[in-house]
């Protein structure tokens, strides 16, 4: 059987976006292809076991002041380092990630980014090979993650 090769979609450096796992059903995403991983401004974080199973708990901080608290199962911790040098260790989760009518299973480090300007970033690991950017254009999906 021949696979059908996917064609690429197109979306700009600052998209709508949804994380349907953690009940976000909005929010604005960077598309930073400098990053590696996705994260997002999380603050409150706590780790909990339930069940023997940690789960992290935290409140999504997004930029309209609303707050959504959600919870996930802890996958572990990453080591990122920032575009200033700095190191740091942080929570990471596997969520699914819903931009361009597409689905797509990522791993989402939690931090606070509370002085950066968007709530949520999506760098080339969980863009994949789904994706291209465009960096001269922006909003290219509607709020329900959907292509307009």
């Amino acid at each position: 059987m021949v696979k059908k090769k996917r064609e690429k979609r197109v979306v700009g450096w600052k998209e709508n976006a949804a994380l349907p796992d953690l009940n976000v059903k909005n929010v604005i995403a960077k598309i930073d292809t400098g990053a590696n991983l996705a994260s997002i401004d999380a603050a409150d974080i706590k780790i909990v076991t339930r069940d023997e199973v940690k789960f992290v708990k935290f409140k999504v901080m997004k930029r309209n002041n609303t707050v959504r608290k959600t919870s996930a199962p802890l996958e572990g911790y990453k080591r990122i380092k920032s575009s200033n040098g700095d190191v740091e260790k942080r929570p990471y989760i596997k969520t699914t990630l819903l931009m361009d009518g597409i689905s797509k299973k990522i791993e989402l480090t939690l931090t606070d980014r509370g002085p950066m300007d968007y709530t949520m970033l999506i760098g080339r690991k969980a863009l994949g090979k789904r994706w291209d950017v465009n960096p001269s254009i922006s909003f290219l999906t509607n709020s329900n993650g959907k292509l307009k």
